[in-house]
């Protein structure tokens, strides 16, 4: 012993190979996968062209918004000058009152939400330009035409695009509008009560539910123009031309017709109940269902006239010409119908009780069940007239001067 410890005695490693215990094994490392550096370059690839359409896509809507905002900008400013310039007065403005009118036209053409507004500023510039009809007694207006600042916005107007109104209304009431020319305009709905279009021509004119309430149109031109269901109560228009217009259902009652042109005009269920249309041409026109109780038709021309089922009740026809019109079912109940010409008239089934027909000429007439209870025929040709069984006659007024008596 030499006071040091003991050696630790290593045992000799085993020279063959080292058997272990049984189910024990040194687990086999996994085959790494070789890395798809295309798939990912491919994938980072598309998400930078993701960002960049987003990043693109809000640049284009910012750029939008800042292109709306400058060209509402554009627009208020050009709207603006317009209606600067629309407010000068006097004559060495003139030309710059017709730019901006038609500035606005344009404008309104560009932005059709400022449509509405630029209606109301030019019917606006029109009321405030012309004159206002007088009202003592016949309405009357200076006797000259409208200016033409007035007539170019009466135009732009007329051929607006209808479809951008939206709730607005043309409003032209109470204006002088003598001679104006407003040919195949569109003025559907307008508010046109009250005003003078003396002289005007509206030939071919859209006036489809408009209001033309005491309005003048004494020798106006309105020709083939669109009037159905227009409110005319109480209008002038002696000596207008409305041939071949169309007045299906339109509102003439009290309405003053005196000699106007109506040849072929539409007035199927029209009402002219107390219309005046002495010496008026409705020759071959169409009336159809129409109100005429109480109309005064003296010497008025209605040859070849539909009044089928027409309502004519204590209606003026004295004089009147209805050679081979037709009033079959037609109410002539109480009716002036004095020294008429009814040739070869069909009054089928017609209502003429206590009718007038003192010296009227019915020869070749029908009166096949028509009802002539207690009518005044004295004086009266019936000639060749049609009737039978149910051509009532009772109560009739007949005198040696009654001709082609039957009964």
């Amino acid at each position: 012993m030499n006071g040091h410890p003991p050696r630790r005695r290593v045992p000799p490693r085993p020279s063959g190979p080292v058997a272990r215990p049984a189910g024990l094994h040194r687990p086999r490392p996994r085959p790494r996968r070789p890395v798809n550096w295309t798939a990912v370059a491919s994938l980072l690839a598309a998400l930078a062209a993701v960002a960049g359409v987003v990043f693109t896509g809000l640049a284009l809507r910012t750029s939008r918004a800042q292109n709306a905002l400058t060209e509402q900008g554009q627009l208020t400013d050009r709207y603006g000058k317009a209606v600067d310039q629309l407010d000068r007065t006097g004559p060495e403005h003139l030309q710059g009152r017709l730019g901006a009118v038609y500035a606005l036209e344009r404008l309104a053409r560009d932005s059709p939400r400022d449509h509405p507004t630029i209606v109301e500023v030019l019917s606006a510039f029109v009321r405030t330009t012309t004159p206002r009809p007088t009202r003592t007694g016949a309405t009357t207006c200076p006797d000259q035409t409208v200016s033409p600042d007035v007539q170019a916005a009466l135009t732009v107007l007329g051929r607006r695009d209808q479809s951008h109104d939206q709730t607005t209304r043309i409003d032209l009431r109470d204006t002088c509008l003598t001679g104006t020319d407003l040919t195949g305009a569109n003025l559907v709905g307008t508010d046109l009560a009250g005003t003078d279009l003396t002289r005007g021509d509206l030939t071919g004119a859209k006036l489809r539910d408009a209001h033309l309430s005491n309005a003048t149109l004494a020798d106006a031109d309105l020709g083939g123009a669109d009037l159905t269901e227009v409110d005319l109560t109480g209008a002038h228009l002696a000596d207008a031309d409305l041939t071949r217009a169309d007045l299906r259902t339109a509102n003439l009652r009290g309405a003053n017709l005196t000699r106007a042109q109506l040849t072929g005009a539409d007035l199927r269920d029209g009402h002219l109940s107390g219309a005046d249309l002495t010496e008026a041409s409705l020759a071959n026109a169409d009336l159809t269902g129409a109100n005429l109780t109480g109309a005064r038709l003296a010497d008025t021309d209605l040859t070849g006239a539909d009044f089928h089922a027409a309502d004519l009740g204590t209606a003026d026809l004295t004089d009147a010409d209805l050679a081979d019109a037709s009033l079959a079912d037609a109410n002539l109940g109480g009716a002036n119908l004095t020294d008429a010409d009814l040739r070869r008239v069909d009054l089928g089934a017609a209502d003429l009780r206590k009718a007038i027909l003192r010296g009227a000429d019915l020869t070749g007439a029908n009166l096949r069940s028509a009802n002539l209870l207690g009518a005044d025929l004295r004086g009266a040709d019936l000639a060749g007239a049609l009737h039978d069984e149910k051509t009532v006659v009772t109560g009739v007024l007949s005198d040696a001067d009654t001709a082609g008596a039957w009964w």
